[in-house]
């Protein structure tokens, strides 16, 4: 079970669990299956997942819906390319929740826009 794999890295399970809580609920019903690679998929809405490395790395890589181009830039949480589709972060430090969290609600939007979506940045525009 995810939450348990999360407590297996005290320094971020309170990070952990909120990205979790948080992406459940972005869709009514959601719940997180192991792959036989190690990561927790969203099912039925597969828009994120989470792979919990505790035994050396010590950190949670979340693996979004959408390429890097489709999501605002943070200095605190690096997005990489992923496999086709789709982009990944690494979680190790707990001023990165706010942004991650961002990223997950990116990532839900692009899923529900699905995949003949126009694919576009994100803008910050002050006034």
């Amino acid at each position: 079970m995810l939450e348990q794999e999360i407590s297996k890295l005290p320094e971020l399970k309170d990070v952990g669990l909120a990205l979790i809580q948080f992406a459940k609920s972005q869709f009514p019903n959601l719940r997180f299956e192991a792959n036989p690679q190690g990561r927790y998929v969203a099912t039925p809405d597969n828009f994120v997942t989470f792979a919990v490395h505790w035994q050396r790395a010590k950190n949670i890589t979340v693996t979004l819906r959408g390429n890097p181009e489709e999501f605002l830039g943070f200095e605190e949480l690096e997005l990489k390319p992923d496999m086709g589709g789709y982009s990944s972060f690494k979680v190790t430090e707990a001023r990165q929740l706010a942004a991650a969290a961002f990223c997950i609600r990116r990532a839900a939007e692009i899923y529900r826009a699905g995949r003949e979506r126009v694919q576009k940045g994100i803008k910050v525009i002050e006034n």
